[in-house]
């Protein structure tokens, strides 16, 4: 489970997320959706730990652990970053030790978080099956495409057993293939009791994985919607998000029309 209570963040005077309230459930996939700059990544990274907020009150929690508050002890950053092994993060922009190889790099991270070294691999062997990277598991990773690199981050995420996901645009440098894997994986994750929290701008992915969705524009929270409001219905959430966010089409039709 995933809580925020009106929660806020600036930077310097900029406000990145202005007193957002949302709430995911487990077993539950939530899109949040907005345009660049909206405050997105930022909200993904207090999630994680890795930005601390302004005011406001976050929980994490799931069935087998104790909630994680981010308000309201002595050093909550640090309350959240002892609890990391119950989330799995993939970040906008991942970087990876380009000299090592993805199975190294997995190896490297099962020691850091104490979990078995042949576990890690017998699983990085299912999920480079899953994914399509198999034949590039000891090769360096600097050599590898964009798309491989990004699942790896992903397999990095799934590793170990996780309990909540935190997904910003995942599916950025993948092929068809491995978008409709991570699909997969992902309403597999929520089907055993996971949570995942998927920030992205590709609507009709959203639309096919997520039990809810929030829209977020200039760091407040505009919209939210329900799979009872969109599933079966293509294209609703894009008409719906145009709604709450300043539509261009005038400008489009006016510039194949010669009227600007």
């Amino acid at each position: 489970m995933i809580e925020f209570k009106t929660v806020s963040k600036k930077y310097g005077f900029s406000v990145a997320v202005d007193s957002i309230s949302f709430r995911i459930d487990d077993g539950t996939a939530c899109g949040y959706i907005g345009p660049n700059g909206a405050g997105k990544t930022t909200t993904a990274r207090i999630i994680v730990g890795l930005e601390k907020p302004d005011r406001g009150e976050i929980k994490v929690a799931w069935k087998s652990g104790p909630p994680i508050s981010a308000l309201g002890t002595h050093d909550p950053h640090h309350v959240i970053r002892n609890h990391k092994s119950g989330i799995g993060y993939v970040p906008e922009s991942a970087k990876l030790y380009e000299s090592m190889t993805p199975a190294e790099t997995i190896t490297m991270a099962s020691l850091l978080r104490k979990f078995d070294k042949k576990e890690a691999i017998k699983r990085l062997e299912v999920l480079s099956q899953i994914l399509s990277f198999r034949e590039y598991l000891k090769k360096p990773i600097q050599g590898l495409s964009k798309g491989t690199k990004q699942k790896i981050v992903i397999s990095l995420a799934l590793m170990f057993n996780p309990k909540v996901l935190v997904l910003d645009e995942p599916t950025d440098g993948l092929d068809v293939q491995a978008v409709v894997a991570l699909k997969r994986l992902i309403k597999s994750f929520t089907s055993h009791g996971g949570t995942v929290f998927y920030s992205s701008h590709l609507l009709d992915i959203v639309e096919s994985v997520c039990d809810k969705v929030y829209f977020i524009d200039k760091g407040q929270i505009v919209g939210e919607y329900s799979s009872n409001d969109f599933i079966g219905k293509r294209g609703y959430l894009e008409d719906v998000f145009m709604e709450h966010v300043d539509s261009q089409n005038h400008l489009v039709d006016a510039f194949f029309e010669n009227n600007i």
